[in-house]
């Protein structure tokens, strides 16, 4: 009897007439010869009955390169997307070169892929694992449904180009940034100054405070709105101050020490260069120890210290000495310590 039965092709489908029983029989009768690779369903010793159908398909070479390297196939598929699943690779994240509704050509197909980066979302408390093959981390971001808010912040940037094994870090602003200014308390320094006398203090730089600006805004975290800090930044270093503390130790002095016996000329060198002529008109002081006036005239002398021989003002100050009990201090304050090197 006519067995009429349906002979699909590569697609392309027609009804065979044959009196054979089995598939081989229908391909014999439709001069189809099946090559090396090709495939037919049923299987060519089944036996068919009126109004069956028997499905054909050509080999073909599919050559899939995977970030560089190349495997060649034969596959049976139509498309792309059925060669993928004839490999067993339709659920790899794999960005291909070509769409998979793609057509293979009988003569084949080469087809590029790059294999997908595995990367972490992180947001709030929900951790997602998802692999992508997205050119930037926005792209990552919304094939995984995620839109970031306009204060969202985001890290790293969304134009950053995923890596494998990267961790991106979404935190959900719930208020606008508000940046402030805190100042930076500045420190007071001490050094130690040996040329001043121990005890005494003296300022040589004054403390400036710096400036930072911390800019926060509130999050949710472990789902709870908390406070956050998204930045800090030193706008404006702290200047430190400093404080000189004198450690130079005076000699111990023996005002009771005879005035022939101190050292007057270092005295004079201190007060004068040793000058016992020199004039000192805007405070009043002349000669060699820088007598005022009304100290030479106490001391005995007349007229202007200035004119009279060193000898004679080097008599009158050790006199002037004796008159004060050695107190130098009240008339030599800052050389007088001269007089016991």
């Amino acid at each position: 009897m006519d067995q009429r039965i349906t002979l699909n092709v590569d697609g392309d489908e027609r009804v065979v007439h044959t009196y054979g029983a089995t598939v081989q029989d229908v391909l014999d009768s439709a001069g189809v010869t099946l090559g090396e690779h090709d495939a037919v369903a049923p299987d060519l010793g089944t036996e068919l009955g009126r109004g069956d159908s028997v499905l054909v398909r050509s080999g073909r070479e599919f050559t899939l390169t995977v970030d560089g390297k190349s495997e060649t196939h034969w596959v049976t598929a139509l498309t792309v997307g059925e060669a993928m699943d004839q490999l067993g690779m339709s659920g790899e994240p794999l960005e291909l070169s070509v769409d998979r509704g793609a057509e293979i050509p009988e003569d084949g197909l080469e087809v590029e892929a790059k294999e997908a980066l595995q990367v972490v979302i992180l947001r709030d408390r929900v951790r997602v694992e998802t692999a992508t093959t997205a050119g930037t981390v926005e792209q990552v971001l919304k094939d995984n449904g995620i839109t970031p808010g306009e204060h969202d912040i985001v890290k790293p940037k969304l134009d950053t180009k995923p890596k494998d094994g990267m961790v991106i870090d979404v935190m959900e602003l719930l208020t606008e940034p508000k940046t402030e200014e805190v100042p930076i308390e500045a420190k007071m320094e001490e050094r130690e100054n040996p040329d001043l006398p121990a005890g005494e203090e003296n300022v040589v730089q004054e403390p400036k405070d710096g400036v930072r600006e911390i800019t926060t805004a509130m999050v949710m975290q472990e789902g709870e709105e908390t406070e956050y800090v998204i930045k800090e930044e030193v706008v404006e270093e702290p200047v430190n101050g400093i404080t000189e503390i004198g450690t130079k130790e005076e000699p111990e002095i023996d005002s009771s020490a005879e005035a022939a016996s101190l050292n007057w000329s270092a005295l004079a060198e201190c007060e004068s260069g040793g000058d016992p002529t020199a004039v000192n008109s805007a405070g009043g002081y002349y000669g060699l120890y820088q007598f005022s006036m009304a100290t030479w005239q106490s001391a005995g002398g007349s007229g202007s210290p200035a004119d009279a021989s060193p000898e004679e003002q080097t008599m009158r100050a050790q006199k002037l000495y004796d008159m004060v009990g050695g107190n130098w201090q009240s008339q030599w304050p800052e050389c007088g310590v001269h007089l016991f090197d």
